[in-house]
């Protein structure tokens, strides 16, 4: 099975526990409500149960059918290999943008690149790099510390999806 390179990529890379997931379902939680207006067509979000999810997110918007694969999980074999499949299960759409998690280094990483058949610093693939807030919960600069770093992140990430080469 041959996947389709020419949808665009954004993932979010970083060590385990660096906020990928939580960073995945805010983004799909913006892009289902105004102004974006995605639906989901295939999958359940938000998830039934755990906090990894596997969309099709679509809309119609200027007379164009828009579809986006939301991915949480890369964190195994099992994880990449259902989001490939996923990928194949859909390429009869025009899918816009992959969007998913991936490891910052090691054999996952290296896993998930070979799987998807994608490089990534191929022109399509664009990375937003993620790391841990370490500020000591007992030091009550933990809160403010998380919701500055939540915040600016999601404000880049709005930027970058509203811009090409993804321009929602």
């Amino acid at each position: 099975t041959k996947l389709i390179t020419t949808m665009n990529y954004l993932l979010f890379g970083g060590q385990p526990d660096s906020g990928k997931t939580s960073t995945v379902t805010r983004l799909t939680n913006e892009l289902i409500l105004p102004p974006f207006l995605f639906t989901v067509a295939d999958g359940i979000f938000p998830p039934a149960r755990g906090t990894d999810f596997l969309i099709l997110l679509q809309r119609i918007f200027n007379g164009q059918n828009q579809c986006i694969i939301v991915n949480s999980p890369s964190d195994d074999a099992p994880a990449i290999n259902n989001l490939r499949d996923f990928i194949v299960k859909h390429s009869d759409k025009n899918i816009d943008i992959v969007v998913s998690s991936v490891r910052d280094i090691g054999w996952e990483r290296n896993h998930f690149f070979t799987t998807l058949k994608i490089n990534p610093t191929d022109a399509n693939v664009f990375e937003i790099p993620l790391a841990r807030v370490t500020r000591r919960h007992t030091s009550g600069l933990f809160a403010p510390a998380m919701s500055w770093y939540e915040n600016t992140v999601d404000r880049l990430v709005n930027f970058v999806i509203t811009h090409p080469p993804f321009n929602l």
